[in-house]
C-alpha cells in the first residue's frame, strides 16, 4: 500500500471515530432525550390508547401512552399479548451505545407503558 492511501485511509478512519466519539458524547450530554412514539410496541385490538406523554424525573426523560384498561384482568391480557411482563431492552445501538427498554405498571383503570433510553 503506498504512502498516499495509507495517509487517506488514517483520515478516513481518523473522521469517523471522531464522529463516534462525538454522537456518543451527545448522546450522554442530553439527558432529556427519549424514544420516539414509533418505538412502542403494537396496542392489540380494541384496546384504546387515551394518550402520549412526556415524563422527567431524577433517572432522566421516558415516554408514557396510557391504554384504557378497566380491571385487572384486562390489563394482564394486554401485558402478555404486548410481551411486557418485564422490562424488555432492544440490541445496543452501536452508533450511539443506547438500547430502548419497554416496561409497564397498571394502576388507576389505565395500563402505563413506558419507553425509555438505557446506557
Amino acid at each position: 500500500m503506498g504512502k498516499r492511501r495509507r495517509k487517506l485511509l488514517f483520515i478516513a478512519v481518523s473522521l469517523m471515530a471522531f464522529v463516534w466519539v462525538t454522537s456518543v458524547g451527545l448522546t450522554f450530554i442530553n439527558e432529556g432525550k427519549i424514544p420516539s412514539d414509533t418505538a412502542f410496541p403494537d396496542v392489540p385490538g380494541p384496546a384504546v390508547v387515551k394518550g402520549i406523554s412526556m415524563q422527567c424525573g431524577s433517572g432522566g426523560c421516558w415516554r408514557e401512552m396510557a391504554i384504557e384498561a378497566d380491571s385487572t384482568v384486562v390489563a394482564n391480557e394486554l401485558i402478555n399479548e404486548m410481551d411486557l411482563s418485564q422490562e424488555r431492552c432492544s440490541a445496543r445501538n452501536l452508533l450511539t451505545l443506547t438500547r430502548i427498554c419497554t416496561s409497564s405498571s397498571h394502576a388507576g383503570g389505565q395500563l402505563r407503558v413506558y419507553l425509555r433510553y438505557a446506557y
